[in-house]
């Protein structure tokens, strides 16, 4: 049906029932325009082959091809397939010039992703995603690495599967996170970057751990400066509380102090492992900038995990103040938005019960999820209809589409007392239907083929 204008028969249809047409057709739309795109990606590969061949350059072996008369003579042979594509398809080089690079990767070490996108399963957009990740590992970690990645490009949004690859990458890397991390401060810095209409743009490049503590700081200054009657919205008011900030107006902040959230293994804590701890709102940091962190850290929450489905069992509060802790532990469990795609941090976010406080829902870890305020409204308002997803392998388990969110190994949830299950179905108007995952800790994204599937993390 894609390209196709509404038959007359088509016209007859109910509003509702059209509506299901033209979603169908979005979603053949989008999965032809990754089909496309990986399509390019295999001529852009073979392109380059071809423009070797041509300039003398190819199947050289690898002794002709580390002499120095052969690398000069190769890029040059690449130059100018860059640029004869870009005069050709009316693109920039530095446009083409990716593209390229994005190809060879994909043909060379990322062939089963490559072949989802070509078949539309997945998109271009989560594809790149993927470029940038198995780039920074040595070719020895890429083919398992790609193998992980797979499914998780089949379950969450680019910017969702981006995160989660991030966090598989540090996995994978064979390199000490604790070294990487250290080489990595070294490029840390600020660049200012000018815009038109009297506007710059300042980028910090920066520890993680910093760069978390001063967006919460900047945000929760914001949202102390609201107002009826202040027109500004809040990114406006972000970015100026960060310039009072710096520049000494401190517009409130003296009273407002940052938080965050980070989980660590217990072995971690004890200095009898290395293994990374996570930082809520980024991922994985480096076991001794934890126990930096732990040792000063005003408040703690010990958790119970289950060692094979990853499912908090329990938690033993060790929190001078106690007000707050079932907030905390549903932060750290839902990470996001449980709407599905959204990737609003769960802090920012408004705690909804599922089931209605007013038609008999509980207050409690199984009744409530994390929604921002858009998709709050959208529940309410709007006749999207949220409920507790049946249980993988139940006699009502969904066949419908699923964005899971699976967080890192030993991100450690807080509840007192979590279900076996916090997946959530959510109805649309139409009665499409979609699940959103919980995230499950210590259990890694299921593996393409696991023929060997490796014991669950302890703890």
């Amino acid at each position: 049906m894609i390209g196709t204008r509404c038959t007359p028969g088509q016209r007859a249809l109910a509003p509702g029932d059209e509506f299901d047409v033209v979603l169908g057709e979005l979603v053949d739309l989008e999965r032809a325009i990754a089909a496309a795109e990986g399509r390019r990606a295999r001529l852009l590969a073979r392109a380059v082959e071809l423009a070797e061949v041509m300039n003398g350059v190819a199947d050289g072996g690898a002794a002709e091809v580390a002499r120095a008369s052969v690398a000069p003579t190769r890029e040059a042979a690449r130059r100018s397939l860059v640029a004869e594509v870009a005069c050709a398809t009316r693109r920039s080089e530095g446009t083409v010039a990716r593209w390229v690079n994005e190809a060879e990767c994909l043909v060379h070490d990322l062939p089963m992703f490559l072949h989802e996108v070509e078949t539309g399963a997945v998109s271009y957009a989560h594809a790149r995603r993927a470029v940038t990740h198995v780039l920074s590992l040595p070719p020895e970690a890429r083919s398992s690495f790609e193998a992980r990645l797979v499914p998780l490009a089949h379950e969450h949004t680019a910017a969702r599967f981006d995160d989660r690859a991030r966090r598989l990458r540090e996995e994978a890397h064979p390199e000490s996170i604790i070294d990487r991390s250290r080489r990595a401060r070294d490029g840390r810095g600020v660049w200012f970057e000018p815009e038109p209409d009297g506007m710059a743009t300042l980028h910090h490049h920066l520890p993680a751990v910093d760069a978390v503590a001063i967006d919460d700081l900047i945000d929760r200054v914001a949202r102390s400066l609201r107002a009826d009657d202040d027109p500004r919205t809040h990114a406006q008011r972000r970015s100026d509380a960060l310039a009072d900030i710096v520049l000494g107006g401190r517009d409130g902040a003296r009273r407002i102090t940052p938080t965050i959230i980070v989980t660590v293994p217990a072995a971690t804590i004890a200095n009898v492992s290395r293994e990374p701890a996570a930082l809520h709102g980024y991922g994985p940091i480096d076991a001794d900038t934890a126990r930096a962190i732990a040792a000063t850290a005003p408040t703690f929450l010990r958790a119970l995990v289950h060692p094979d489905t990853g499912d908090t069992i329990s938690v033993l509060r060790r929190r001078y103040r106690p007000t707050g802790d079932l907030r905390t532990a549903l932060i750290v469990a839902d990470e996001t938005c449980r709407f599905p795609g959204c990737g609003r941090r769960a802090s920012r976010c408004e705690l909804d019960h599922t089931r209605d406080w007013a038609l008999g829902g509980d207050t409690s870890p199984a009744n409530l999820a994390h929604l921002c305020s858009r998709h709050h409204h959208l529940k309410h308002d709007h006749s999207w209809r949220v409920e507790v997803a049946p249980e993988a392998g139940s006699p009502a388990e969904l066949q419908g589409d699923e964005f899971g969110r699976r967080p890192p190994d030993h991100l450690l949830t807080t509840a007192e007392t979590m279900p076996n299950s916090r997946s959530l179905l959510f109805t649309s108007p139409r009665g499409n239907r979609y699940v959103t995952h919980a995230p499950r800790f210590g259990v890694p994204p299921r593996p393409l083929a696991p023929d060997n599937p490796a014991p669950p993390a302890p703890f």
